[in-house]
């Protein structure tokens, strides 16, 4: 007899619902997936920017406002814009997916009294606002740059807000529940594990530190230029500015698109996967009184002991 433990609300239907799919959901497989659309979507964007754009690249608004290119620029012009729209659905709905099977992992985890109630409750907010600025960066796709940079812009300072909310989510989840991504890293590579788990929360902690604080100079950076005041000179060709805020770029980019894929590679094997049962009530498929249907109001149960199948 085995016993599984799964989130109020999900198990008080069991008892009612049975005979359905079980879909097996695993949330760090989902990010990969989210991060390889991602790098596919850009680089599917340089290619056609660089076969099909006729418009001169070294004398962009991005150059005009920030003084020089990013990542960006190949997502600025047609027929490059329209390209990578209809491929971004595949980074945003995987990233959403992410983002609910994330929160799915901490409420099973706060069944287990792993979490705090605490931390279930704030995670259930972030997540909501996680999801709204997400859906938000498509607005760079609706809002062409040369009719309003601002509000073209905008949609993707939101994202960074994002990736900086869920880095600090799992930097403290992954402590609170002694799984260090580093440490399965090392175990995956055969490499000795030097550090206790002190140290690797300080590896941790010492990214997202690196991660938020590039974010908050890139939005500073980004705000200050859009008020007329930037607080670097980056249009000077050559500037110490410039480079300093051309190196952000790249950091940030290596932070928050490199990294994180890097670490749901290692991770997809070593946490839970997510097991999400499907199937009708019975009770009302059949036309029959189910005893049990009243249970599906219950908002607060304990642990379900199940048996698995061919087993007692």
């Amino acid at each position: 007899m085995s016993s599984t433990i799964v989130p109020a609300g999900i198990q008080t239907m069991t008892t009612s619902i049975r005979k359905g799919p079980v879909l097996h959901i695993h949330p760090e497989s989902l990010r990969l997936s989210g991060y390889l659309a991602f790098w596919f979507m850009v680089a599917i964007s340089i290619i056609v920017t660089k076969a099909k754009v006729t418009e001169d690249l070294e004398n962009t608004l991005l150059i005009e406002w920030f003084g020089y290119n990013n990542i960006c620029v190949y997502f600025d012009f047609n027929p490059a814009r329209e390209v990578a729209a209809m491929i971004y659905p595949l980074v945003e709905y995987c990233l959403f997916l992410y983002l609910l099977a994330s929160h799915l992992h901490v409420w099973c985890s706060w069944r287990q009294k792993l979490v705090s109630r605490r931390f279930l409750l704030i995670d259930r907010v972030l997540v909501i606002i996680e999801t709204i600025l997400m859906s938000w960066f498509r607005m760079v796709f609706v809002i062409k740059a040369p009719d309003d940079i601002k509000g073209h812009t905008y949609g993707f300072l939101g994202l960074q807000v994002v990736l900086c909310i869920v880095a600090i989510k799992n930097l403290v989840y992954f402590h609170k529940i002694h799984m260090s991504p580093l440490q399965i890293m090392q175990q995956q590579l055969g490499f000795p594990n030097l550090l206790n788990e002190k140290g690797q929360d300080i590896v941790g902690g010492t990214y997202v530190v690196l991660l938020v604080g590039v974010t908050v100079f890139k939005m500073a950076f980004c705000l200050t230029t859009f008020a007329g005041n930037p607080f670097i000179d980056t249009k000077t060709k050559g500037s110490s500015g410039q480079k300093i805020a051309q190196l952000a770029d790249v950091i940030w980019m290596l932070l928050a698109a490199v990294v994180p894929a890097i670490i749901a590679f290692f991770q997809r094997k070593h946490t839970d996967t997510l097991h999400i049962g499907l199937g009708f009530d019975e009770s009302k498929v059949l036309g029959t009184k189910d005893e049990n249907a009243s249970l599906l109001t219950s908002v607060e149960t304990g642990t379900v002991e199940g048996e698995e199948e061919g087993g007692n």
